[in-house]
């Protein structure tokens, strides 16, 4: 495959990612971003915003532009440009090289418990040990709730995300970034449940963490590589769950 086959994947990859958060609810009409490094270059492709542009679960490859690291709009159409937040992707990128993709999304779930003060708690394990294993490993709270619009704010914000695979936002959504698109993007569905789960949780009564003992049970098998064989490379080199979403979408399609 040439390298611009390559970034004709990419690019239908980060569109389809798109579509996938987009039509799960994770984010609604055209808020939010999907980014992706282009691998061995100082480019990004990034979801477009602009009178041209579509909304997520809309999404196709005519959305997805090219920009330099610098912020620089390199490829596009006519009616797209960059989004206003695209210092929140660019720093992560610039901050962390082994990121490869950023995606950016308002769940309603994260903006009301945020904004209510109520933090994501583990109340649940096998239900879905992957958004569990998210929330042990650490979910920083960015305590703004403004657009990330510049270098300034972009620094201020990625003092908080730190290392970290997903960032909250203060009443605003939250941040994602995996080492590819797919990762990424299982991210924000595994927080986007694991936020609908509490916040019904707190609905009903007062929501208690599973016992550490489970807990414990749960750092054990992921120490010992259990998870790992269970998520290794299918026939098809897809994720299960990204294989399974992508079904979804072309469910709806037909």
């Amino acid at each position: 495959m040439t390298k611009t086959q390559r970034v004709k994947e990419l690019k239908k990859k980060v569109a389809l990612a798109c579509r996938m958060i987009g039509c799960q609810g994770v984010t609604k009409g055209s808020f939010g971003h999907v980014s992706a490094r282009i691998p061995g270059t100082d480019k990004v492709l990034i979801k477009s915003k602009g009178p041209d542009e579509e909304a997520l679960e809309f999404a196709t490859e005519r959305d997805i532009i090219t920009i330099g690291l610098d912020g620089k709009v390199l490829e596009t159409h006519p009616g797209l440009d960059a989004p206003n937040e695209t210092d929140m992707h660019l720093v992560v990128y610039k901050t962390r090289p082994e990121v490869m993709s950023v995606i950016h999304t308002h769940p309603d779930w994260v903006v009301l418990l945020t904004t209510c003060g109520k933090p994501l708690l583990p109340i649940y394990g096998a239900y879905n040990p992957p958004s569990m294993r998210l929330l042990l490993e650490g979910m920083p709270l960015y305590p703004r709730s403004v657009t990330i619009v510049n270098d300034a704010l972009a620094e201020d914000f990625m003092k908080v995300m730190g290392d970290k695979k997903v960032c909250l936002l203060l009443g605003h959504g939250m941040t994602a970034a995996g080492k590819s698109v797919e990762e990424a993007t299982l991210i924000s569905l595994n927080v986007f449940e694991l936020a609908r789960m509490n916040y019904l949780a707190y609905a009903i009564g007062d929501p208690q963490p599973i016992p550490q003992q489970d807990i414990e049970e749960y750092k054990r098998r992921w120490a010992g590589g259990f998870r790992k064989r269970l998520e290794g490379v299918s026939s098809t080199g897809e994720h299960a769950d990204w294989r399974y979403h992508r079904k979804l979408i072309q469910k709806r399609s037909r």
